[in-house]
């Protein structure tokens, strides 16, 4: 047996507004709440509206693809993140600077912010990554 990622998990102050705008950079269906089954179990256990609206989620739906999932974070973010996301428009090749360059722009259009490109080489192979932030300051890069 092997392990793998059930999802990546993000603090979050506004779990549905996040997972709405990572599901538009990932393309999945627009976040719009949990099942109606869900819910009304949720309810049945005495959940109100507020923690209703404690996590959220994108996913398309295939267990092929990855969940990202957020949940309410009440306290202060104090320190970079240690882990962050790396992501492509492309899952076939490398995409090249220009079309690195329209996919930032749609990014920023969505709500991201940009830090910093870093442009080098790793032994022989170019790197260029454009450093960015989601919403709410959580660290990607954009190759």
């Amino acid at each position: 047996m092997t392990a793998r990622i059930a999802n990546v998990t993000f603090h979050a102050d506004d779990p549905a507004a996040l997972a709405t705008f990572w599901c538009a950079v990932l393309g999945y269906p627009a976040w719009s709440g949990w099942p109606e089954e869900d819910v009304v179990a949720l309810r049945e256990s005495g959940f109100d509206d507020d923690m209703l609206a404690e996590r959220a989620e994108a996913w398309d739906g295939d267990p092929r693809h990855q969940r990202l999932y957020f949940s309410r974070y009440r306290h202060e973010k104090r320190q970079r993140n240690r882990v962050h996301l790396d992501i492509t428009p492309f899952d076939d090749r490398r995409a090249t600077r220009e079309e690195l360059a329209a996919e930032r722009d749609r990014l920023l259009a969505l709500g991201a912010t940009e830090e910093k490109t870093l442009a080098g080489y790793w032994g022989p192979f170019e790197e260029f990554v454009i450093m960015m932030r989601d919403p709410e300051g959580n660290e990607f890069c954009l190759q």
